[in-house]
């Protein structure tokens, strides 16, 4: 017992001085958990063309996606204009459709002029309640061959989505990239902000609670996303956003889980995050996170590391990343790894080292 104990306070240590790693992290509000979505209210007490709108609690999203596939394009239309934060956040609506009403939404309210320019940008969903959900489209989903899932980690919300070393910032230069390795690539990279990630790297980060909302929240925007295109999907999770997806009934869609500046995935070993998908992993020579102990005791911290040999994953070199939050950075070769990754150029992925966790 003194032993575990010792272990979660080595832990919480480690993971608080990471809160200084990468970019600064000043929330605006309280963590949004909430399972509503804006605009509900409303939306519940209404009718359109006479008839009730679906319910927003218990519709799967290929319900929702067959009941637009069921309007006239002008009902479409008017339901993203009449409940923009309603349709711009629901899964299983069209994509499209989800980026005009978010537009219309951010051109009503103007709660972001001098926070944020959202104006033209693909947003798939944009709630501005406490710190924020947002998540972003680089690329046409329509005509994608593959589909890239940037999953963030602690400090990730609406407010910093722009900051540099951010997440939009990341899926740019997935992007950039892969137009650099395969030009005219059908690559479509999305930023999903779309979880209450921690404030910062302490407790909350060492527990699994946040992990398990943004799990199930991934799973359900997963299931909306496989409404609109068949293209295979890799996920790519940095630092807590890997305990997301350690946690998440994935579907066969995705066919490459790449996690790195990992604190664990909450599995002993690769299989456990799937048994279809490839599973990848990374780890930067100076990410503070190699000094977590990769241990769980109770719901405080998350297993062992996913570069250790006995995990079982393909770990891929990270050449030039700097501390926890530069795997992204341009010119990096954890970069060029992570987006051969998503383009499907496994051959390429140039290897990493194993890690075994320090004595």
């Amino acid at each position: 017992m003194v032993r575990s104990r010792r272990i979660v306070l080595a832990t919480l240590a480690a993971l608080t001085a990471l809160t200084g790693a990468g970019p600064a992290i000043t929330p605006a509000g309280a963590t949004n958990t909430r399972p509503d979505l804006p605009g509900t209210a409303a939306w519940q007490q209404a009718s359109f063309g006479g008839r009730p709108l679906p319910s927003l609690t218990g519709t799967s999203p290929a319900s929702v996606a067959a009941y637009f596939a069921g309007l006239p394009t002008a009902e479409r239309k008017g339901l993203a204009t009449r409940y923009p934060a309603v349709v711009g956040n629901m899964d299983g609506a069209p994509p499209a459709l989800r980026y005009a009403a978010n537009r219309h939404e951010v051109a009503r309210s103007g709660v972001w002029r001098g926070v944020l320019d959202l104006r033209d940008r693909q947003i798939l969903a944009l709630d501005p309640r406490e710190r924020g959900l947002a998540v972003e489209v680089f690329g046409d989903l329509a005509t994608a061959d593959r589909v890239a899932v940037l999953v963030p980690g602690a400090g990730a919300d609406l407010y910093h989505l722009d900051e540099p070393g951010g997440i939009a910032a990341g899926a740019r230069a997935m992007r950039a990239e892969a137009e650099r390795q395969e030009p005219g690539t059908r690559l479509a990279v999305i930023a999903w902000a779309g979880y209450a990630t921690p404030v910062d790297a302490g407790a909350a980060a060492m527990q699994g609670s946040l992990a398990r909302v943004g799990a199930a929240r991934l799973q359900r925007f997963l299931a909306g996303l496989s409404a609109y295109t068949s293209a295979p999907v890799g996920l790519f999770c940095h630092s807590y956003g890997s305990v997301v997806c350690g946690l998440s009934d994935l579907p066969r869609q995705v066919d490459d889980i790449a996690v790195f500046g990992s604190p664990g995935v909450r599995h002993r070993t690769a299989s456990g995050l799937s048994h279809t998908a490839r599973v990848w992993a990374g780890l930067a020579a100076g990410d503070p996170i190699r000094y977590v102990p990769f241990v769980r005791v109770g719901d405080y911290g998350h297993g062992p590391s996913p570069v250790s040999p006995a995990f079982g994953a393909k770990v891929f070199a990270t050449t030039g990343a700097r501390g926890h939050g530069g795997y992204l950075m341009p010119g990096t070769e954890s970069l060029r790894n992570l987006v051969r990754i998503a383009l499907g150029r496994d051959g390429a992925v140039t290897p990493g080292p194993h890690s075994r966790p320090p004595e």
